[in-house]
């Protein structure tokens, strides 16, 4: 994909190398806090997970001499009083989460704030956070994989896969929604850049991209969800939420697309976002609309014209979609047959 003036200059300049060791201090800093906050969640289900493992072997190993006495019953009622008292306390810390999670943003963004006296009326400062944010988004990539990682691959190296996913399993979704807050605020402090430079085109594209930043988390959790590997798994209600999320935020990212086409009509750049972006919402015909007009800049693209081939075929426009074979026979095109194989697309359900 060719760049884009769009995508390379900034309306807005900053100080990069005084504002990028800033930033990392602030994340660093962020991180432990963020770290301390789901690690309590960790050690308390430990703490749950050893005892109700210790109850259980009491009860096992004396079993032959508490069935003759009435200590069988206090063993149940106790393994059944722990598992119901750590459900209890779970669903109560669950609830504060949200907002422990959302305090670690706070204080992540205000001591970031205080590093270079931060103005509400300086348009440079909200883009220095937007980048604080969008960076610390992707630094905690990942970071779920590491809590038991941390506590037993000391020891036991051959459990290193097993903590992975243990870690996947019991908080993605803290990492997913710190990434969330942190991509939202991303997105808030473009929208401020904006209304101080409405027309200016570069500042749409920011605001653009931070939408697509914000619709890619959305959409890799609910594909990955689907992989038989997936390291995580949702709930049914958590799916159609997540797909709901990620279409009102790729129709976003669309309209500030749309701005950016209007203004700037010929560049390839925007009408290939357009593309991904009417791609990922199951709009075939806008997409077909997207590569055309890039084609009619840049005829000889023959990455985008494969790309329209194959669309033609899917959507029934067979005729165009054979003019386009033709053209890549003519051509030797390593791509032809690949092409011609899509052909009948259109009738398989």
């Amino acid at each position: 994909m060719n760049s884009s003036k769009l995508e390379q200059e900034d309306c807005f300049q900053i100080n990069s190398i005084f504002f990028n060791e800033q930033i990392n201090r602030a994340i660093d800093l962020s991180i432990s806090q963020f770290d301390r906050t789901i690690k309590k969640y960790v050690y308390f289900s430990l703490l749950f997970l050893f005892s109700i493992i210790a109850e259980l072997c009491f009860l096992i190993f004396f079993l032959p001499f508490l069935v003759k006495s009435s200590l069988l019953a206090f063993s149940l009622a106790l393994i059944f009083l722990t598992s119901f008292s750590y459900l209890i306390i779970r669903l109560y810390l669950k609830t504060k989460k949200p907002e422990q999670l959302l305090e670690v943003k706070e204080k992540f963004i205000d001591s970031f704030k205080r590093t270079f006296n931060y103005s509400e009326e300086i348009p440079e400062h909200h883009l220095a956070i937007a980048n604080a944010c969008l960076k610390y988004s992707s630094t905690l990539q990942g970071r779920e994989q590491s809590y038991y990682h941390i506590l037993f691959s000391r020891w036991f190296k051959m459990v290193i896969p097993i903590t992975q996913k243990l870690g996947s399993f019991w908080h993605w979704q803290d990492v997913f929604e710190m990434r969330e807050l942190l991509l939202l605020q991303t997105v808030e402090e473009h929208i401020q850049l904006v209304k101080y430079a409405p027309t200016d085109l570069e500042v749409h594209a920011a605001l653009a991209n931070a939408y697509v930043s914000l619709s890619t988390l959305y959409v890799q959790f609910e594909h990955e969800e689907r992989g038989e590997d997936s390291q995580w798994k949702l709930s049914k209600d958590q799916v159609p939420f997540l797909e709901k999320k990620f279409r009102a935020t790729a129709e976003r990212a669309i309209e500030e697309f749309k701005i950016l086409s209007d203004f700037a009509p010929n560049d390839p750049w925007v009408q290939t976002q357009l593309a991904y972006s009417y791609h990922d919402l199951g709009m075939p015909e806008e997409e077909i609309k997207a590569y055309e007009t890039i084609l009619a800049v840049s005829p000889n693209d023959k990455d985008t014209l494969y790309k329209l081939g194959v669309l033609y075929f899917q959507q029934g426009h067979n005729a165009k979609g054979l003019q386009i074979y033709e053209k890549f026979k003519k051509s030797n095109y390593k791509k032809a047959e690949l092409l011609i194989s899509h052909y009948g697309d259109c009738n398989r359900f």
